[in-house]
Order: C-alpha cells, then structure tokens, then sequence
C-alpha cells in the first residue's frame, strides 16, 4: 500500500535500528542521499550500495511503498517541500540559477560524449537502409530536433508518433536499418518493448539516455548520456530536453563534417527554404 501521509526519511530514520543489516544498509545510504537516491535506477542503487535488487524492493514494502518508483517520489516530494520551505540566500536569490544548472549538465554531457563512439554513431547512420527515431514525452522533443536535422541534410527518417504506428515498423526493420531512442529514464515500457523488438530482428540500435544501467542502455549498440537531474517530481525538467538536443546536434555536426553529399544537400536546403523569410 502506497503511504501517501507519512513523512518518508524521519519514517526510514526511526525504522532503521530494528532492520536488518542489508536494509539499514539501504535505509543509511537513503538518508545520507537522498537526492542522489532520486535519481538512481534499482539496478544503479543496489549496485552501489553491494545489495541485491530484491533486497530495494523488500526495503520499499518494509516502508510501505509498492515500488521503488513510489519511494523516491515520495522522497522527491518532501525534499521538494524543503526546499520551498527554505529561505533564499542575502540577495533574494537562488544559490544556483536555472540557467546555471542548464550549462552545467551540457557541460557534463559533453564530457561524457567520446569521439570514437560519435564516430561509429555516425557511420552506422551514414550506411543505414531506413532510420526510425522515437521518443516520448519530454524525450520526445529530442527525437523531433534530431529528425528535423536529418531533414534539412537530406537524410529520410521516421519519426513515428503514435508508437502502434512505431511498432508496426520495427517489427519490419533489420540489420541493415537503425532505431535510434531517446529516453531519460531509459526505462519507458513502449521505449523499452520497441528495442526489444528490434533486437530480435538484428536492427542496431543508439540510445541516449540521462543515466547507465538501464534497459534501453542494455539493448543499445551504442549508447550516448544526456546528463539531467531528473527527479519523480522534475521529471521531464528542461535541463534533460537540451542535453537531449546537444546530442542530436553533435550527431548533426559530426554527419555534416564527414560527408560532402550531405554538406551539399543543407546548402541547397538553406537555399529553398531562405527563400520563404520576408
């Protein structure tokens, strides 16, 4: 049952000392990280806590929460509530502006992004029979940017919005042909049932996700981070839509620097559409 009026950390704090060894394990790491723990997988909490993923989701229904998912939004919600109920700093300002965080997980993902992996993201789009990109929700917004950019290069896509539709095309697709996901989560059953789709049809796939050990990392050929400090509550929080799209453009770019057919076709696709602006 999902506990929906009990504040959830002094709850695990005043649990803690009748539990047992592994979930006070658990319940140390919780409180000592709570906002880290929000944005954490089961897979990536039990890895780094050295506990099993049944030994999280038993900690869980001992705090009366049915999944993992319930637990950190209601973790999210009274970090939330403190925040709100805090005071700002001496200028009536936050300590770390909206604009300062955006910069900041661009940053980050830029780090994380390797030339070689690009590279190979590249050629397997370059040598593709038939692309398909999907994406829902906030993701779904990168999946656009990247198709609209293909568009202009003169490389055919998909991009599906009625995932039946989606689907329905994978199920056609082959190893000649290339699925690329955007998801934040990496965890979105749709998302996650059209890679399974694809993998038993030998299609690869690129993922790009805001985090590792998820399952649309596990189905990817190659996978691509787009840091966001996602939350159950922030979910779908700008900062995870523009590294999204820092992606989709460093794809862009890195197509456009390698191949003159393409470098072409954009300029004769800036030449078309300069002609619609007053």
């Amino acid at each position: 049952m999902l506990n929906n009026h009990t504040p959830v950390l002094p709850n695990i704090k005043i649990s803690a000392p009748n539990m047992t060894p592994t979930m006070q394990r658990i319940a140390a790491f919780v409180l000592d990280h709570p906002e880290e723990t929000t944005q954490m997988s089961v897979e990536e909490l039990s890895t780094h806590i050295k506990v099993s993923i049944a030994s999280v989701y038993r900690f869980c229904r001992e705090m009366n929460y049915q999944t993992f998912s319930h637990l950190k939004l209601a973790i999210a919600r009274e970090l939330s509530t403190q925040v709100r109920d805090g005071s700002p700093d001496s200028d009536g300002e936050p300590a770390h502006t909206l604009f300062d965080e955006y910069a900041e997980k661009v940053r980050e993902t830029g780090s994380f992004l390797n030339a070689k992996t690009l590279a190979s993201v590249t050629d397997l789009i370059l040598r593709s029979d038939r692309i398909m990109v999907v994406g829902l929700g906030a993701s779904g917004i990168g999946a656009s940017f990247l198709h609209y950019k293909f568009s202009r290069a003169g490389i055919v896509c998909h991009r599906p919005m009625d995932m039946h539709l989606a689907t329905m095309l994978a199920s056609s697709f082959g190893p000649k042909d290339l699925l690329i996901v955007f998801s934040a989560s990496g965890a979105t059953r749709d998302i996650v049932d059209i890679c399974g789709l694809a993998t038993k049809s030998k299609t690869p796939i690129v993922g790009i996700t805001s985090r590792r050990k998820n399952p649309v990392e596990k189905y990817s050929t190659f996978h691509l981070v787009a840091v966001a400090s996602d939350s159950p509550v922030t979910s779908g929080s700008g900062a995870s839509v523009i590294s999204q799209i820092a992606l989709a453009d460093s794809i862009y770019i890195d197509i456009y620097n390698r191949n003159e057919s393409i470098r072409k076709h954009v300029e004769l696709t800036t030449d078309t559409i300069i002609s619609k602006h007053l």
